[in-house]
């Protein structure tokens, strides 16, 4: 009841601040995903109920997956956000992350925070909004937000909190899955008219249909900067159900990541192929530092072919990064 009492509270005064600002930009992290792209766009309809004007953007190209929920459920693709400037007022989604926003993001006046992740290291000068839960995905999140402010989201609006949920959640294999997450993709697909396994089962056909893609496409199309041991690295996925056709590319992969940690002067990238259906990863290597540290982290052995199985391992936010965490923490004689 207190909480209820207070997002109502919230969304009152904010609304009533915020009336005689301009249009407020919203948007997720960069590299987006489909739960950054749809949570950007049921933000904008749940600040509309609170008489706030607010637009969705984009921080980068759709990856098919997404480009499939938007299509299906008719939703017009975001456009590509330009320059802000420091008087523009801005809320994020599924992100907290200085490194995945715009670079001058800490000079924006940050209206509020939407996001499931850890707090990882962004500052603003005024107080803000912040809605942080332990769910797997910010569709959740908006739609609890939904419910406690007595809002009954839109046959599209349900649609793309839905499809965030089943994007993050694997089709509800990802252990960063919560009872209430299936909860709420039960109810959100009566409201959006949809099969919830058939929807489920034809966002993983979208997103394994990746032969049109570059290796180094592949290699940033779902990837994110993380500071281990001291050290930048970017820590990619690939989500996919035929594995074996990435795997494929190996050597055109391993060659991508290089090219990529020198031209971005990271320390590492690390890329983790997920086979959703046989719930493992499978590690592809790309250098001897990237072996030791995974080896460090997982307590595998990468073989001579570059390659590791990681049973069970299908979330960078819950296991990967964790235990990359641990690793390059107890790196022996540290990163180098």
């Amino acid at each position: 009841m207190f909480a209820l009492g207070f997002l109502l509270l919230m969304a009152t005064s904010t609304s009533t601040i915020l009336s005689a600002y301009a249009e407020m930009t919203v948007f997720g992290h960069k590299v987006p995903d489909t739960d950054a792209i749809s949570a950007a766009l049921v933000y904008v309809w749940e600040l509309g109920s609170r008489n706030i004007s607010a637009k969705a953007y984009r921080l980068g190209e759709l990856n098919p997956e997404t480009s499939y929920v938007l299509e299906s459920l008719q939703v017009a693709v975001p456009p590509l956000l330009g320059d802000l400037n420091p008087e523009s007022q801005v809320a994020i989604v599924d992100t907290n992350n200085p490194d995945e926003l715009p670079i001058n993001i800490s000079k924006m006046k940050i209206h509020s925070i939407v996001d499931h992740h850890k707090l990882n290291g962004l500052s603003n000068a005024e107080p803000l909004e912040l809605d942080f839960r332990p769910l797997c995905s910010v569709g959740s999140i908006l739609y609890a937000r939904a419910k406690a402010l007595g809002l009954t989201p839109t046959k599209q609006i349900a649609g793309l909190m839905l499809s965030g949920i089943l994007s993050d959640s694997l089709g509800f294999r990802s252990p960063t899955t919560t009872d209430i997450d299936k909860i709420y993709a039960t109810e959100l697909g009566e409201l959006a008219e949809l099969d919830v396994h058939d929807h489920a089962e034809n966002m993983l056909e979208a997103k394994a249909q990746l032969d049109d893609y570059s290796v180094e496409e592949l290699v940033m199309m779902d990837t994110k900067i993380f500071r281990l041991g001291g050290k930048m690295m970017r820590v990619s996925v690939i989500e996919t159900t035929k594995p074996l056709d990435l795997l494929a590319k190996k050597a055109a992969l391993v060659e991508a990541q290089s090219d990529i940690a020198k031209k971005e002067g990271l320390w590492d990238v690390l890329f983790f192929v997920v086979d959703i259906l046989n719930e493992k990863s499978i590690f592809v290597s790309s250098s001897v530092t990237a072996t030791q540290l995974v080896e460090a982290s997982f307590k595998v052995q990468v073989d001579s072919e570059g390659l590791a199985v990681l049973p069970g391992v299908l979330s960078r936010k819950k296991q990967m990064i964790p235990a990359l965490e641990v690793g390059a923490a107890n790196f022996g004689g540290g990163l180098v």
